[in-house]
């Protein structure tokens, strides 16, 4: 399909005409429409009436030459004319050079020129024209894109020395943005960039600067601190500049981020910023086709805001739109379009809306779009555009609704007074919202500086002074707080904003601003201020620990118990440092549970033991519930920590009384179980020999018996007697000994003379079942204080049991010795049943008896006596046997000078 295109042909000859009409008609891509004209001025009607697309102009006319022609034409188009060819019938060179000069895009010689070459010549400069309109729109289009930004941008090349080696860098373009940082007036455009803007070889850039340019890697500082001297002020900014390599040169986008970085320090986050090459602004950056109806291009913060990788934006086609706005956006999105194609170049449009994040859910963005190029009709074909997530907005501006809808009616009422001060006047014209504010008519004002300034609370006018003198120095723009005198002689808190105007000198020659009444907000900060005053006051004032965690279980505040208990300081609770002064044993525990109650969302109790500042531990009850917000997600945990230590305790000694209880039961019961089983003991044991002497008693009295039956009867009678003398006399030592009446006699003895004795007293029942008894005795022995007969009843004892246990032709030995300087040895060891091994350890107390001790006559109370007169003479008494049918023996060691105490 051919295209029309208007051909004007200004040229006196008819015949050269006709042979250029001829020509173009033969062109197949093109529909011609051809003016023709023979004089300059008919041409230049002509060009006035229809606007051709191309004009064929001959050099030589009969009013005007072609060079006259082509001025006459830019004057009355100074904008845009169209594609000019010089027809000139001499091939000078020089006429050439001056129609190129001139604007003509090309030139041909009569008589040289055919068809071909016409309609090839044609088409070069139709479509360089077209390219040249392109390149213009493009270049308004970034031009219009970087005045806009609020980021600073500049071009800058090299400048080399003879060598090619980079001495240092000019500047070719700054945005406004950049003379605003820069704080310059004059355009510095060839200067050496060190000497107004950045002092890069100062700050190590240069040679970077030159690897970016030699390289082509781009370079990127985040945080760039640079001093700026502004009117003799020096002033420590934080910079983020990115450079990238730009013909022999670069480009750099810079921004002032020394609030940010400020705010970062005093909030002690850190944050970490995500730059690419081509993600110079924190939103989606993104070129939508309108013709195509597809985004041809997203940068990556697409994935990092909405889920999306950059593929598959673009792959969703068509369907981007259907299948991400929310339906409800759509209608309007449409007008959004319309406007689009009817905004010139350079207007930014904003569309907000909500769009689906890859998990499902609506954001709310906002994006701003301009005209990126349009078709050769100058219809909008691409939009390029930034969106950004204003969901968090939306979310407070949702909540707050009401509470703006009462702001807005209330906004009409506001207490606010406009003034415009003339500072070389010192005087201030002021709006009927003085009554407002401080309640004077403006009759009763004297629009003087020094009436405002007397107004102003006395603390405050230095600081206030001193504020406006440093904003005058450099900025445009204050806003200052301040308390101002009421006409009831209260002071209100007020707002003051506005806008400094300077002369031509850079002198501050007028300020314009408004005065709003902020009391209302002030009392609303100072009554909070108070009320977190009061409860740290609370939480420091009362017994218990407070802390408080984030959602992540993270400690983020204490109290200053947690300094009077522990002795860290409050800083080192911080995160999870609260977990070093729990008792090791408790730390796995009291994670587990902490992490269950995180994960669920339910309340956390438990018992803990934390380390005190002395390195003791005390247990504490610790409880924490979750606070959440209006969409029930936990935000923060609040907790205590109260001591339980002396609870602790005395749970812990009422288990041990507890414990005591029951053993005291138990010995009780035990004790009368073994008081049952002593007295059926004892009553048997007394039965036994009183059966005896009663029934020779009887048989003495009633019958006439032998002699020798009598005397047999008399010594049964006496034998008996004696053994239930020495079962009373046992009984009744037992009861000394338990009421603590048993006294020792106490004497210089001599063991040797007590061993003997007892040997000769135990001699005749040894040798009556023909037990061989022997004994070793050191002379040597010295004399010990004690109680002879007390001594002499333990050996007797010892020695009866060892003859008593011991079988016929058995074997009974004492010895006496030294053991060593200080103590004394006494032992009877025997062949007889010995002493099983379960039963050893209770031979010493009393009522206690072996299973074979039971087919014996005794109370089981001998060694119960022998070990206590033993431990009267601070001597011990042990019994070995190696079991059952092995024998036994019965050691005692009493000290060679033995103290003896009287009980």
């Amino acid at each position: 399909m051919t295209q029309p295109l208007t051909i004007l042909i200004v040229d006196d000859c008819a015949e050269d005409r006709q042979a250029y009409c001829r020509y173009l008609l033969q062109d197949q891509e093109y529909n011609y429409s051809i003016l023709e004209e023979e004089s300059g001025e008919g041409g230049l009607i002509l060009y006035q009436q229809f606007h051709p697309d191309v004009i064929l102009l001959d050099f030589l006319l009969p009013d005007l030459d072609g060079l006259e022609f082509l001025a006459e034409l830019k004057q009355q188009s100074p904008q845009i004319i169209p594609p000019v060819i010089m027809l000139t019938g001499y091939g000078n060179e020089a006429v050439a050079v001056q129609a190129m000069k001139s604007g003509v895009q090309d030139y041909l010689v009569k008589g040289q020129t055919s068809g071909e070459h016409l309609r090839s010549t044609i088409h070069s400069v139709i479509k360089n024209a077209q390219l040249s309109q392109e390149l213009q729109r493009s270049e308004e289009r970034f031009r219009t894109s970087v005045e806009n930004l609020l980021d600073c941008f500049g071009i800058f090349s090299a400048a080399r020395d003879e060598t090619g080696k980079i001495l240092h860098f000019l500047v070719d373009y700054l945005n406004p943005a950049a003379y605003e940082f820069s704080q310059i007036s004059s355009k510095p455009q060839g200067e050496d960039i060190s000497q107004f803007l950045l002092n890069i070889p100062e700050y190590g850039l240069f040679e970077e600067c030159c690897k970016v340019v030699e390289t082509g890697r781009p370079l990127v500082k985040e945080s760039l601190v640079y001093t700026a001297f502004n009117q003799q002020q020096q002033s420590a900014k934080v910079i983020d500049i990115r450079i990238t390599k730009m013909g022999d040169g670069f480009v750099a986008a810079w921004r002032d981020v020394t609030e940010k970085k400020q705010a970062e320090e005093k909030l002690q986050k850190s944050q970490q910023f995500i730059q690419g090459i081509t993600d110079t602004i924190p939103g989606v950056l993104y070129v939508y086709d309108l013709i195509a109806r597809r985004n041809v291009y997203t940068n990556s913060q697409v994935s990092k805001l909405l889920g999306y990788t950059c593929s598959q934006i673009q792959n969703m086609g068509t369907e981007f739109i259907s299948s991400l706005i929310h339906p409800e956006d759509q209608v309007g999105l449409a007008g959004h379009w319309q406007l689009i194609n009817s905004c010139e170049d350079g207007d930014i449009l904003d569309f907000e809306y909500r769009i689906k994040h890859a998990n499902g859910e609506w954001l709310w963005f906002c994006s701003r779009d301009t005209v990126f190029n349009r078709n050769v009709e100058g219809t909008p074909r691409q939009i390029v555009g930034t969106a950004f997530d204003i969901t968090e907005r939306k979310r407070v501006e949702k909540q707050l609704r009401l509470s703006n809808e009462r702001f807005q009616l209330a906004a009409a009422a506001v207490n606010c007074l406009i003034y415009d001060r003339d500072i070389k006047n010192s005087t201030v014209n002021m709006t009927e919202g003085l009554t407002r504010i401080l309640g004077y008519s403006l009759e009763e004002v004297d629009p003087s500086h020094e009436w405002w300034i007397e107004k102003i609370h006395p603390e405050d006018r230095q600081r206030l002074y001193q504020q406006f003198l440093d904003v005058f120095k450099t900025q445009k723009y204050y806003s200052f707080e301040y308390r101002m005198r009421h006409k009831d002689q209260q002071y209100r808190y007020v707002l003051d904003q506005g806008i400094i105007i300077r002369d031509t000198n850079g002198q501050v020659v007028r300020t314009v601003g408004s005065t709003t009444d902020i009391s209302q907000r002030k009392l609303v900060e100072i009554a909070l201020r108070e009320s977190k005053e009061q409860y740290r006051y609370l939480s420091d004032s009362i017994p218990q620990l407070v802390w408080m965690c984030n959602s992540q279980g993270e400690c983020e505040y204490v109290n200053e118990k947690w300094y009077e208990l522990t002795g860290e300081t409050i800083a080192s609770a911080q995160g999870f440092g609260w977990t070093k002064v729990i008792h090791p044993d408790d730390v796995s525990s009291v994670m587990q549970q902490w992490t269950q109650a995180l994960e669920t969302g339910r309340g956390y109790e438990q018992e803990i033991r934390y380390q005190k500042r002395d390195g003791s531990y005390c247990w504490h009850l610790v409880r924490s519930v979750p606070i959440k917000n209006d969409q029930g997600e936990i935000v923060k945990w609040f907790g205590t920590s109260t001591d339980i230590d002396q609870r602790k305790q005395l749970e812990a000694e009422r288990n041990r009384l507890l414990q005591m209880e029951q053993a005291a039961r138990n010995a009780a019961e035990k004790a009368n179980q073994t008081k049952d089983e002593f007295v059926a003991m004892v009553s048997h044991d007394l039965r036994s020999p009183l059966n005896a002497i009663l029934g020779w008693a009887k048989l003495l009295r009633t019958r006439q018996l032998p002699a020798n039956t009598v005397n047999n009867a008399l010594e049964t009678i006496e034998r008996n007697a004696q053994s239930q003398a020495k079962l009373l006399e046992d009984l009744l030592n037992m009861s000394r000994i338990l009421r603590g009446q048993l006294q020792l006699e106490v004497a210089p003895v001599q063991l040797v003379n007590i061993v003997k004795a007892s040997m000769e007293t135990a001699y005749p029942p040894a040798n009556a079942k023909g037990i061989h008894l022997e004994s070793i005795i050191d002379e040597s022995i010295p004399l010990i204080l004690g109680d002879a007969n007390r001594l002499l009843q333990i050996l007797n004892n010892l020695l009866s049991n060892a003859i008593k246990f011991t079988p016929p032709g058995g074997r009974v030995e004492v010895r006496l010795g030294k053991s060593d300087e200080s103590s004394i040895v006494l032992q009877v060891s025997d062949t007889g049943v010995g002493i099983q091994a379960e039963f050893l350890p209770y031979v010493f107390e009393r009522y206690r008896q072996a299973n074979f001790a039971c087919k014996e006559n005794g109370l089981g109370l001998g060694l119960a006596i022998a070990r206590h007169l033993v431990e009267l003479h601070k001597g011990t008494i042990e019994a070995h046997s190696k079991g059952e049918g092995l024998g036994a023996s019965f050691t005692i060691k009493l000290p060679s000078q033995t103290a003896i105490i009287n009980y």
